[in-house]
């Protein structure tokens, strides 16, 4: 990875040049890498500058054009939705904020180069009444799965996925630092800020802790991908030392410090982060496992082997990683683990209705 890694800090503007002569071969692996990691904008950002013998074949070149053209097409698309869905709910007196993708994509040197999945937008108003509301306006339906966090609406013609968020985040597992991580964002996503796209973003405070806390659920669910990390380190480089000050003594609370120093770690090997940005001091050891985890399995696991196993399958790769995690991250597993287990003995009746120990394939 390590020559994806030197192709993203260059397609970053980080450092000035990329001259390794990579094979054919090595050249379908960084742009397999690329889609893996759902980074494909942003590196044919560098990959559009190179000459010669450095540039990559003609085949992939035109692959990767296409594709980053489709990109900034989806981006100008989402930039649209959410500016219609800020003004659709402020009609209705709500206030709201656009959380990471389109938000995030803002800080980047090429806002357009970064891939969109969805949009996730808070709307003000707690869960019963946002969800009143959905259901008044015919943007879900009755009987409509409703997550920790938010809801889905209804599908659209333009086909963008939109996640509406009546909490500020799914938080973390551990009860007593999402307790106080759910107080903080509550209180923080007041002071959102109206973009020159149209769409309400929240403070940088907000989005350092918020999306934290998504980077380390997802790692100890299916996965983190390098899109996330990326976001993470122009986060931080958008932010304020204030910022970073206020939020560093709010870890332990939190219940973040030894995740946040993985991170940072990772931070630092990928994009060469300056000491002064970090939020803590950078731990080799837990950082190491978690930049293991990001490059085998991509962006939220979806190309690890796991989503193709059977029942049983999932559950040894899942056990195997959680031993290896253990020991760095011991409490965040435990609290990981309860939460698991909570849910299985929960669903247990849904399991008996639809005669499976799997819900993977339960519509919810």
């Amino acid at each position: 990875m390590e020559h994806f890694f030197e192709l993203l800090r260059y397609s970053l503007g980080i450092t000035d040049s990329f001259e390794t002569n990579l094979s054919p071969e090595e050249w379908k692996n960084v742009f397999e890498a690329a889609h893996h990691q759902s980074i494909v904008g942003v590196l044919f950002c560098g990959v559009s500058q190179l000459k010669g013998e450095f540039a990559p074949p003609l085949n992939i070149a035109m692959q990767w054009t296409a594709e980053a053209e489709k990109i900034i097409g989806m981006n100008k698309a989402f930039n649209v939705r959410a500016k219609e869905l800020t003004e659709f709910f402020a009609q209705h007196n709500h206030l709201t904020a656009i959380l990471k993708g389109q938000a995030n994509a803002r800080l980047y040197p090429n806002p357009l180069s970064r891939q969109p999945g969805d949009i996730d937008i808070y709307v003000e108003g707690g869960k019963e009444k946002v969800l009143q509301m959905l259901y008044n306006l015919n943007l879900i339906k009755k009987g409509s799965y409703v997550a920790y966090h938010h809801v889905e609406l209804a599908p659209q013609c333009d086909g963008i996925t939109v996640e509406v968020h009546f909490r500020p985040s799914s938080g973390i597992h551990n009860i007593f630092g999402n307790k106080q991580i759910q107080k903080f964002l509550n209180n923080d996503i007041k002071n959102v800020e109206l973009t020159n796209q149209g769409f309400n973003i929240p403070s940088v405070q907000f989005a350092l802790v918020m999306q934290m806390a998504h980077i380390l659920r997802h790692l100890f669910g299916a996965g983190v991908g390098l899109r996330q990390i990326t976001d993470y380190y122009y986060l931080l480089k958008s932010s304020s030392t204030d910022d970073r000050q206020q939020i560093s003594s709010l870890l332990d609370k939190f219940k973040l410090k030894s995740f946040a120093a993985a991170l940072m770690w990772v931070l630092q090997h990928i994009f060469v982060m300056d000491n002064s940005l970090m939020l803590c001091p950078p731990n080799q050891q837990s950082g190491q496992i978690i930049l293991e985890e990001i490059s085998r399995n991509g962006n939220f696991g979806w190309y690890s082997d796991y989503f193709n196993d059977n029942f049983v399958k999932r559950q040894l790769k899942y056990r195997k990683k959680v031993f290896k995690l253990f020991k760095h991250f011991p409490k965040d597993i435990f609290w990981a683990r309860l939460e698991n287990y909570t849910f299985f003995f929960k669903t247990i009746p849904l399991r008996i209705r639809h005669r499976s120990i799997s819900l993977k394939d339960v519509d919810l």
